[in-house]
């Protein structure tokens, strides 16, 4: 079957094939292993940049939280028994009802924004006024709690 001159003849069935310029078995096998060690390099690589991308974000996490701390004078959530320790002594001592609480950090202890139901029916001015200023400190078990009522503009600032 000749179709064109040197292509699909079978006149060549005895003929041994061509030897290809192609690299010997020696050469092959020495390509495979320069091939396997570019690539172990570069998987090292791979950690070594994902070691830096999670330190990164490690970093970028713990900077994160330190800058969000409370500073003095910022307003804070307390436990729930400190909060307990301000109403009881609204309660008790003060005789009034502690409405909005809101609590600061300060240096060593906490410092309070209260606000109190008014009285008008009675005649005692000091039940009249509706907002009071409260240091709360820990001292072992208990909450000391000291109170003042807010008279003044100068007199509301719950870190003094």
């Amino acid at each position: 079957m000749k179709i064109e001159k040197g292509i699909l003849s079978d006149n060549d069935k005895g003929r041994e094939p061509a030897v290809s310029s192609s690299p010997s078995g020696d050469v092959e096998k020495n390509r495979l292993f320069q091939t396997l060690n570019e690539e172990t390099p570069s998987e090292r690589n791979y950690l070594k940049l994902l070691g830096i991308v999670v330190g990164g974000v490690i970093l970028v996490g713990v900077a994160v939280f330190y800058f969000t701390l409370p500073g003095i004078g910022d307003e804070i959530r307390v436990s729930r028994e400190a909060e307990l320790a301000v109403r009881d002594h609204f309660l008790t001592k003060e005789k009034r009802t502690a409405t909005d609480i809101k609590f600061y950090q300060c240096d060593g202890f906490y410092g309070a924004r209260v606000g109190v139901e008014t009285r008008t029916d009675l005649p005692n001015p000091l039940y009249r006024i509706a907002n009071y200023t409260a240091r709360v400190a820990r001292t072992g078990d208990a909450w000391n709690v000291t109170a003042q009522p807010v008279t003044s503009p100068d007199a509301d600032k719950p870190c003094q």
